[in-house]
């Protein structure tokens, strides 16, 4: 059973889910409904009697260490972090202005995605694409695919040789607490922690004089991205897509794409699925 000493909350002590944390991908928490754990294998089992909407909101203001008003810009995009790396999605009312969501009321729903630090995941794409030498890295998968796993490996693999800066918007890549990283990132890699991907790009040519950067879901960066490659800096990012001429068709990807030197695509569990170099 996953008891609060595994997970930072007290308010899921009801759950039981008898596979090893390091198998269950996601739970997810519904007002009026059992909750459900999601293996790796993408398994679904329930794990617990049904939520009231009143344990829901006990869960959430837990989450948001009892002051919701302090996670108001995370709540607005629909997640908040948790110490660990946890991400816990959030579903309710949106609350909107001028077409801007600015908040979320009435959560009936969370969705905790457990941090993996899975050290070696990375090692068949770090020998595909960087045994040669540092190239740009456009990273493909569907959801729970591994995505954010092999970039934390990839970054403390990098880092062992080359300096690298990691955009972490939301905390999941280093799982830092006060500043300091409590995963294995990397030797000679510095987080930045809690800023949007383009402007810790520029933050981190300007500062930081990296080799690499890497990100999570990168999206309308085109811009930041191309100036870091003008300087040199090799750029290593992750976006949701399913094969290569997804990205190419995305909006929020197809003009990044030639950009990169290469791009990957992961199947089931971080396996490579696809790769293809831009020459």
């Amino acid at each position: 059973m996953i008891k609060a000493a595994v997970l930072p909350l007290k308010s899921i002590d009801k759950l039981h889910i008898t596979e090893p944390l390091s198998q269950i991908a996601e739970i997810r928490l519904r007002a009026g409904r059992p909750s459900v754990a999601v293996n790796v294998f993408g398994e679904m089992k329930v794990c617990s009697s049904a939520f009231t909407a009143e344990e829901i909101g006990d869960c959430f203001a837990e989450i948001c260490r009892y002051s919701v008003y302090s996670f108001e810009e995370e709540i607005a995009r629909g997640f908040v972090t948790l110490d660990g790396g946890h991400r816990v999605g959030i579903s309710g009312t949106a609350v909107t202005k001028n077409g801007k969501i600015m908040s979320i009321k009435d959560i009936s729903g969370l969705n905790i995605r457990i941090a993996h630090q899975v050290r070696g995941c990375a090692d068949e794409l770090y020998e595909r694409v960087f045994s040669r030498g540092l190239r740009s890295l456009l990273l493909a998968g569907k959801p729970l695919s591994g995505k954010t796993t092999v970039l934390r490996d990839l970054a403390r693999r990098i880092g062992e040789r080359h300096r690298v800066v990691l955009i972490d918007s939301r905390n999941e890549l280093s799982a830092s607490v006060r500043g300091t990283p409590t995963l294995d990132i990397g030797l000679n890699t510095d987080a930045l922690c809690g800023v949007e991907k383009s402007e810790g790009i520029m933050l981190a040519l300007r500062s930081l004089s990296p080799e690499v950067v890497i990100c999570d879901e990168i999206g309308d960066d085109g811009a930041a991205v191309e100036q870091a490659m003008f300087c040199g800096v090799k750029i290593i990012a992750s976006a949701h897509a399913g094969s290569i001429e997804e990205l190419k068709r995305r909006p929020s990807t197809r003009d990044i794409v030639p950009f990169f030197e290469s791009a990957a695509v992961l199947g089931e569990r971080g396996r490579l699925a696809e790769y293809r170099e831009n020459r």
